[in-house]
């Protein structure tokens, strides 16, 4: 076993009022000697409210991860103890915590959720091509060299067989795990070999996906922080929501300002720009969520049935009626029994949606687009309230949107026109309006990270909320703004 270093977790560094706040569980290694192995050394536990994928298990000096999806189980012990007699070989890994020698990681989504927690520096390898990684400061520890023979805090890692060929010049993972001998591995399946399984994506709903923030927290006892994280974001979902709800049955009162557009043209004056309530007392706004498929293959419509997907979850949330089908005639080459539909199919389909969303990266105007005459004469193209993803980018869309959930909820709400604006202004950080074409706002991206804010704390970019239905704004406001109080106080805990 090895024991903390210099170079690993620093703790012990930290002020006493941040640790206080951030976590009660032992955050570095305990001397040998010195355990006393009737003490629980994980006060602060984690456990799942709406993920069906994992569950954590608690003992004095270790605790037990549980993969249901694989059928796997991992025994995380406190760094500087032993495990009983008997354990380890029950289980298909066994750590200690916090881990010693880093992560590798091999899905996008997972590198917000070690951000939020401060620990990025503890990311070691990513199994692939760095460059699906779209977060400003991860890409700056796999791009720049830091040590005189050229070596990188995080290493691509090529695993034979995979990728295509090591075309991007990364580091064997026989010879990764090396100099790398007691690393966890994140991958969806597999047994042995430094492997957890992580299989967050197979879950139903955006927040059990993102609950998967807790057993992040877990491999570094960093369970208080991931609890007071995840709280703080599913705190802010059920004030959106139960907002839009409220707006959507008062819609149409006109004493609360509604969604004012995130951006207006500069021909426009103040006083012309209104209110976007899309909803009004005949019902609810309707959505369209549809991309074309390339190469002539059909459109591509949203599905909610027998699968609840994420975008059918915030389309509920936000009280609007997302447009849904399994029909079609076109069959889809990789995915047995799925249609999509002809583009006679989609017209008929979507043409009286008040909204499009465009899950894709459109390149061009909409009129530019091979398809346009046939949608020109859209309800929600003439009314200009068109969008596709790349409010802050292509790559953000794949690995940050599961890990800011509840920022996806407030663009949805925002762009359905059930988004109140009177407490906080809203800026849409994914969807990317594009009708008409002179509004049209350009894509996006992260920024850039330099080495002097690469180990600032993290902040959230939700827009703060707070409850506007006469009965709950009071009691709502204050648990939401002291959930965010903690975990900004939390956000302070680096590696």
């Amino acid at each position: 076993m090895k024991l903390a270093t210099s170079a690993t977790i620093l703790f012990s560094i930290l002020p006493a009022i941040v640790k206080s706040a951030t976590n009660g569980n032992t955050l570095r290694c305990v001397k040998p000697d010195t355990v006393d192995y009737s003490k629980d050394y994980f006060p602060d536990k984690i456990e799942s409210e709406f993920s069906k994928l994992w569950e954590m298990e608690y003992y004095k000096t270790y605790k037990v991860l549980r993969n249901k999806k694989t059928d796997t189980s991992y025994a995380l012990y406190q760094c500087g103890t032993e495990l009983p007699a008997g354990v380890a070989s029950q289980h298909d890994g066994n750590w200690a915590v916090p881990l010693q020698d880093g992560l590798a990681l091999s899905q996008p989504a997972t590198v917000p959720q070690v951000e939020q927690l401060g620990i990025r520096r503890q990311v070691k390898g990513y199994m692939g091509p760095t460059t699906y990684i779209s977060s400003p400061c991860m890409k700056t520890l796999a791009e720049e060299p830091t040590g005189s023979d050229g070596t990188k805090i995080l290493e691509p890692i090529y695993e034979p067989g995979y990728y295509g060929g090591n075309t991007f010049n990364g580091t064997i993972l026989s010879e990764f795990l090396e100099t790398n001998p007691d690393i966890a591995i994140l991958k969806t399946s597999g047994v042995g070999g430094n492997i957890i399984n992580w299989n967050a994506y197979e879950e139903d709903g955006n927040k059990a996906t993102f609950e998967w923030h807790k057993v992040m927290g877990s491999l570094f006892n960093l369970e208080k922080l991931a609890n007071e994280q995840f709280e703080a974001s599913s705190d802010r979902w059920d004030c959106v929501s139960d907002n839009a709800a409220y707006l959507q049955e008062s819609a149409t009162s006109t004493s609360r300002r509604l969604s004012m557009p995130t951006t207006k043209p500069a021909n426009v004056a103040e006083k012309s720009v209104v209110p976007r309530n899309l909803a009004d007392a005949s019902g609810r706004p309707t959505v369209l969520w549809a991309k074309t498929i390339y190469g002539g293959g059909g459109f591509d419509v949203a599905r909610c049935d027998p699968e609840f997907e994420y975008y059918c979850e915030l389309a509920e949330a936000c009280s609007s009626t997302l447009l849904h089908s399994n029909d079609g005639t076109v069959a889809n080459p990789y995915t047995d029994g799925e249609f999509h539909m002809t583009t006679e199919e989609f017209i008929e389909f979507g043409k009286d949606a008040d909204i499009w969303i465009i899950p894709d990266f459109l390149s061009g105007d909409l009129e530019e687009q091979y398809f346009w005459s046939n949608i020109s004469e859209f309800k929600s193209v003439k009314s200009g309230n068109v969008y596709d993803v790349q409010k802050s980018g292509g790559g953000a869309w794949f690995d940050q949107r599961t890990a800011e959930y509840d920022i996806l909820l407030q663009d949805f709400c925002d762009v359905v026109g059930l988004y109140d604006d009177t407490v906080a202004n809203h800026e849409r950080l994914y969807f990317r309006k594009i009708m008409p074409s002179a509004e049209a706002e350009q894509p996006g991206n992260l920024g850039t990270c330099s080495s002097a804010v690469m180990d600032l704390p993290w902040e959230t970019r939700a827009a703060e909320c707070e409850f506007i239905r006469p009965e709950e704004s009071s009691a709502g406001a204050m648990k939401v703004m002291a959930s965010v109080l903690i975990a900004g106080l939390g956000s302070m805990l680096m590696l």
